[in-house]
């Protein structure tokens, strides 16, 4: 289910009442049954694992608040590691790893076991908040939570459920079990950012899919204009794609009295690629340092040790986005550029201009997402090599057209983005004339998105992961 299909809208249309009419044991069942009807539209079998996965923190939860022993607490939050973490190995991994093994020992295809399966739509996103729960209750940061309608809740919440943001149970737990008040300045909020993201979605992501597909489908055969044009769409492309269901999980939450975390903060305005990853995606971000990058001995140890840990952790987060060595390799030379830039940091105090350093870690940035995006680090070394490969052509009508559809639709991000820059301010009120101006700029994005709208919403990119 779509956030913008109908069978969504009418869904939340019934959701919505029913939230603030039930009161206690009922509304968290509601909260349950909407999450899972909503996870289930796409196949009601992968509900299974979510469950399964549910049932376990629950319980592991519950015996390490009743345990004191150490080794019994080790072994409670080695269940769930190996429960959660087996699922996500076994219907995302298993084929990745199983393939790299037989590849690099010689083993013929027809000797080859794998598994023909799909992968559960958000399964990544859902496994590390649930881990986030085990591991903090472990550590004694929270409590377990008794109540199970309540910890399954905050599990399954549907709007952040496919694709986040990954929240943390001290956050979203007690505002799930709060009981909400309907408030007139929640749904307009909450609106403001549902149509912001589906702008973002519907009328810039999806209208310059088609020019990142045609580029990365057949570089061979498009000019480097053309491909350098086709990794800047994919750049604006994934941005809005991402941040714009950020905005609409935020906005439905916000609908419901419920403040869903910032997921994103003007990435591509960011001065150098360790503050573009304090932007981008920021709950995955601070999920890896919390979980992954501190307990490995972070910055402590010496430089050495530093940039280890440094590359370990961003290639996990590489991993974590695909099962590929594509992703691997995206993830290790963003933290080889991060550590380029603390190298140079060190060596010399020349200071850069903001401007310069903003151009710079932007196109390192859409450099590295063409590994990314292609179909394997083959593709995108070949992509590469027609995109520095002059030879290749000069610029066709082709490339002029794509050209200016970039400039079209990217046009109202970057005003938007430079205005949230100047402002400071994520959500900019344009408080003029007791707020018409604002109601004026949401009516025009809506009539865009029904006009401008792709003719057909492609599913979010981040689903896969």
């Amino acid at each position: 289910m779509l956030f913008f299909n109908n069978a969504f809208l009418i869904f939340f249309v019934v959701f919505l009442p029913l939230f603030f009419l039930c009161k206690g044991q009922a509304r968290l069942l509601l909260i349950l049954t909407g999450s899972y009807l909503f996870y289930g539209w796409w196949d009601y079998r992968f509900l299974s694992l979510l469950i399964i996965s549910t049932g376990i923190d629950y319980l592991v939860g519950l015996r390490l608040d009743k345990t004191d022993a150490a080794f019994k607490r080790r072994i409670l939050l080695l269940i769930s590691l190996i429960a959660n973490l087996g699922m996500l190995g076994i219907f995302k991994y298993y084929n990745f790893f199983a393939e790299s093994f037989t590849t690099a020992f010689g083993i013929p295809e027809d000797e080859r076991y794998l598994i023909q399966i799909l992968l559960p739509p958000g399964i990544s996103f859902y496994t590390f908040q649930t881990l986030s729960y085990t591991i903090d209750v472990y550590r004694r940061h929270y409590r377990a939570e008794s109540n199970f309608f309540a910890f399954a809740s905050y599990v399954a919440f549907f709007p952040q459920l496919v694709a986040g943001p990954i929240e943390r149970p001290g956050k979203l737990l007690p505002q799930i079990k709060r009981e909400p008040r309907f408030r007139f300045a929640n749904l307009y909020l909450g609106s403001r950012l549902f149509i912001i993201g589906c702008f973002k979605k519907l009328v810039i992501a999806d209208n310059l899919a088609p020019i990142s597909d045609a580029a990365f489908n057949n570089p061979s055969q498009t000019t480097s204009l053309g491909l350098l044009i086709g990794a800047y769409c994919f750049a604006i492309q994934i941005y809005c794609d991402f941040s714009g269901y950020t905005d609409m999980a935020r906005g439905i939450a916000r609908a419901m009295g419920i403040n869903l975390s910032i997921n994103f903060n003007l990435p591509y305005l960011a001065q150098s690629l360790n503050d573009f990853w304090r932007r981008w995606h920021i709950t995955l971000s601070y999920w890896l340092r919390d979980y992954v990058y501190i307990p490995l001995g972070g910055s402590r140890g010496g430089f050495g040790k530093h940039i280890k840990n440094l590359i370990i952790t961003f290639a996990l987060s590489g991993l974590w986005h695909g099962a590929s060595w594509n992703f691997v390799l995206w993830g290790v030379l963003h933290a080889l550029w991060i550590t380029f830039e603390l190298v140079l940091a060190r060596a010399t105090k020349v200071r850069l201009p903001v401007t310069l350093k903003i151009v710079i870690t932007f196109n390192v940035v859409v450099l590295l997402w063409i590994l990314f995006r292609a179909e394997g680090i083959r593709m995108a070394f070949e992509y590469y090599t027609y995109l520095f490969s002059p030879a290749v052509g000069y610029a066709s009508k082709v490339d002029l057209s794509a050209l200016k559809i970039l400039m079209f639709y990217a046009s109202p991000l970057i005003v938007f983005s430079f205005w949230q820059y100047h402002a400071k301010s994520l959500t900019p009120d344009l408080r003029v004339q007791r707020g018409y101006l604002t109601a004026v700029a949401l009516g025009v994005m809506l009539f865009a998105v029904i006009l401008l709208g792709a003719e057909s919403g492609q599913q979010f990119i981040y689903f896969q992961f």
